[in-house]
């Protein structure tokens, strides 16, 4: 998402949202509200070096369908492609962080992850692997690592998980594809967390900033308007 709301406080925030949802119809505005407030940071997706453009809409589209506002994409050898026809505009409507500067692009999305308190939790067969039906989600936010279609998840991100989670399967393949893996997860874990007694939803500081974002990307010319409404609220207070 875009950081043009650094620096601004809350009432500036709702003063430039309640501007430009002038310029959109009240349904749209109204399935945005709605959309909003199913909206979950308590569980996030890890994608680690994801290659094939279908799987990396595919993973997108999926965490919109399940209310995942946040993924994190760790492009280490990989640079993470999109397909329109797949993705389906839904990128626009989740905060992308992506990983690709550093030398140990792995290790840094961990820490950070960690250091915003999650639990670290490797999607892939492990000795010490728990069951998806018995992952127990009112342990904490979790953060929900997939790895790529070739090799999984890299010995980095095993090694740094917590917990490692795992589809039981009874065919004679060890895997799945990984955008077959995280609708399986994410449909089983938001569900739960949906029925459960487990506070998901985002603060309303949250719902904010992420309005005005959504706002922003559905609005042609939305930085004209935005200089529009400065403008004239620095004539006002003038």
């Amino acid at each position: 998402m875009s950081d043009r709301s650094a620096g601004n406080t809350p009432n500036d925030i709702d003063e430039l949202t309640a501007y430009l949802a002038r310029f959109v119809t009240d349904d749209r505005r109204a399935r945005m509200e709605q959309v909003l407030g199913e909206r979950t940071r308590y569980l996030t997706v890890v994608v680690e070096d994801v290659y094939q453009p279908h799987n990396a809409s595919a993973v997108l589209r999926t965490c919109d369908c399940f209310g995942i506002q946040d993924v994190h994409i760790i492009e280490n050898r990989n640079r993470y492609r999109l397909n329109p026809g797949v993705e389906l505009g839904t990128a626009q409507w989740l905060t992308l962080h992506r990983y690709g500067r550093a030398e140990h692009n792995t290790a840094d999305a961990v820490a950070r992850l960690r250091a915003a308190g999650y639990r670290i939790v490797a999607t892939s067969p492990h000795a010490d692997d728990v069951p998806l039906a018995q992952f127990d989600l009112e342990a904490g936010p979790s953060a929900l690592l997939f790895g790529n279609e070739l090799d999984g998840l890299s010995s980095v991100a095993l090694d740094a998980a917590d917990e490692h989670l795992v589809i039981p399967m009874y065919g004679f393949v060890e895997s799945l594809n990984i955008s077959v893996s995280a609708a399986i997860v994410l449909h089983d874990l938001s569900s739960r967390l949906r029925t459960g007694g487990v506070a998901y939803r985002l603060s309303p500081d949250e719902q904010a900033q992420i309005m005005l974002g959504w706002l922003r990307s559905s609005i042609g010319r939305a930085d004209v308007l935005e200089r529009e409404f400065h403008a004239r609220r620095r004539e006002t207070e003038a």
